[in-house]
């Protein structure tokens, strides 16, 4: 052999053992992921299987492993990506197309859905991901009677499974059938292993309905099934205080206070629950008590929650440590809440200073600008502050205090045209704050329109009648105007509010 043929077939030699450990290393990187997904070490079964697809990717069943990795990680966008490489190697992969048919309904995505959901069911006509996509794909375009045939099929091939049920409620649902649907819910909760999925949907319909009964005994079939998520134990003590079983409030409350003591979210949460359910004094007693004994960052959020509502003096108490004389950026929000709890006491001086030395350090702090503006408005310095109101609603829409705070400003102006269109305003963007809805009924019985007051009150009490400021705020208005909405006209109302 010449030396020039010597040299390529030693070349050629070395290329074909070069393409041999390449597969080798890919076979061993995935027999790596496999162990580490038997005992759930995710991070190295994806950095392991990642690797396995760099050194051979002609593999569709590696395209698969990490696709299903992914989708275990949340990373649906990147799970699709590979399942589309499955794909690519092998356009009949059903459990690619199956997969891919799922996220694209997902993802709402209805016309590259049924580009995989064809070519699947004409694999398998039965194929319950094939039917299931095609059943979510015909409710979400109101198609609920062909929903329905499907949601059987997928009933019938996976008896065990949420997702035939589920989609038949759906399309019970649309059909105007949620009580039916609703029963079915409760009947398969009732025997399946893991009801989660189940009972969240029939959550949802209650909700939707308005039936406050449902709600609060699914909360109670929630609760335990969700042990780390603690809007399901305050439905459920929602739920037991409504049926005055103390026993079983003090115990889940007292649960949640222990295990999420540093959380001002659920504190927050709770407090709102004694508000609602307790009388207000009381309320504010057990909040007051329970800032006490609380983190900073907790205390100053339960404190910010007193001033809320109206007990400005126990707050300003609770703050003062947090407040020293130099702002930082360490203690601006305890600062700010105590400037908010000055004003509120009357030391409007004091509040003056505060927030002024919050703005001096952050001169777009929302929360001292909305001081300064109600200060303003105590002076009646209307332009000052609906400048000062503006400026926060312009940096953010969703604050309810800064919308609010241009309607009464307009108010306290006597431009009553527009207070009108800045109430009904706040009315739309923040329709569950009983803040607002007290501000408005107040102006509107300054301006004589009592019988417009008592219907506000009395309609926003009906859609919310399990909460504690709804009530009070129907029976006060009620018992000042004597509107024709608080018994004439409804008179189940004038039950309800014992007047």
């Amino acid at each position: 052999m010449s030396r020039p043929a010597t040299i390529a077939f030693i070349g050629l030699l070395l290329s074909l053992a070069a393409c041999k450990s390449g597969a080798e290393k890919a076979d061993a990187y995935e027999a790596q992921y496999d162990r580490m997904m038997s005992i759930q070490a995710y991070p190295a079964a994806m950095s392991a299987i990642q690797k396995a697809v760099s050194y051979d990717d002609s593999s569709a069943r590696r395209y698969l492993k990490l696709a299903e990795l992914q989708m275990q990680m949340g990373r649906p966008a990147a799970a699709a990506n590979s399942f589309q490489a499955a794909l690519d190697l092998e356009p009949d992969n059903i459990e690619a197309l199956e997969n891919m048919s799922i996220l694209a309904v997902r993802s709402g995505q209805f016309d590259a859905a049924k580009r995989f959901i064809d070519p699947l069911l004409a694999l398998s006509a039965s194929d319950p991901a094939g039917l299931l996509a095609s059943g979510a794909i015909a409710v979400s375009q109101r198609r609920f009677r062909d929903a329905l045939p499907l949601s059987d099929q997928i009933i019938a091939a996976l008896p065990d499974r949420a997702d035939g049920y589920v989609l038949k409620a759906r399309a019970l649902d649309g059909l105007g059938r949620t009580r039916e649907a609703i029963d079915l819910m409760e009947k398969r909760a009732a025997v399946a292993d893991d009801p989660r999925d189940l009972l969240f949907q029939v959550m949802t319909f209650y909700r939707r309905i308005g039936d406050m009964r449902g709600i609060r005994a699914t909360a109670i079939k929630m609760m335990p099934l969700y042990p780390d998520d603690p809007r399901y134990a305050l439905e459920a003590a929602r739920a037991y205080a409504a049926a005055r079983d103390q026993d079983k409030v003090h115990e889940i409350i007292g649960g949640l206070l222990q295990h999420f003591a540093h959380n001002p979210d659920v504190l927050i949460a709770i407090g709102n629950f004694w508000r609602d359910t307790q009388p207000l004094p009381q309320a504010q007693a057990q909040i007051a008590k329970l800032a006490a004994d609380s983190p900073p960052r907790v205390r100053a959020a339960l404190a910010n929650q007193l001033i809320g509502m109206g007990d400005p003096h126990d707050a300003l108490e609770l703050l003062a440590s947090l407040a020293p004389a130099n702002v930082t950026s360490g203690n601006i929000d305890s600062q700010t809440r105590y400037a908010r709890a000055l004003f509120a006491t009357g030391q409007t001086a004091q509040a003056k200073a505060k927030a002024d030395a919050v703005l001096a350090f952050d001169r777009g702090n929302p929360e001292a600008l909305l001081v300064r503006a109600r200060l303003k408005l105590m002076a009646k310095d209307y332009r000052g502050a609906f400048t000062d109101a503006q400026l926060v609603t312009n940096d953010d829409d969703s604050n309810e205090e800064a919308a609010l705070l241009v309607a009464q400003v307009y108010a306290a102006q006597g431009n009553q045209v527009l207070a009108a269109g800045a109430f009904g305003n706040v009315r739309q963007q923040f329709p569950e704050s009983t803040n607002a809805l007290q501000a408005e009924i107040d102006w509107l019985i300054s301006q004589k329109r009592t019988d417009e007051a008592a219907q506000r009150a009395v309609s926003f009490y009906r859609t919310h009648p399990r909460s504690g400021p709804a009530m009070q705020i129907a029976r006060t208005t009620c018992t000042r105007t004597r509107g024709p909405a608080c018994g004439l006209e409804v008179p189940s109302v004038a039950k309800m509010l014992a007047l």
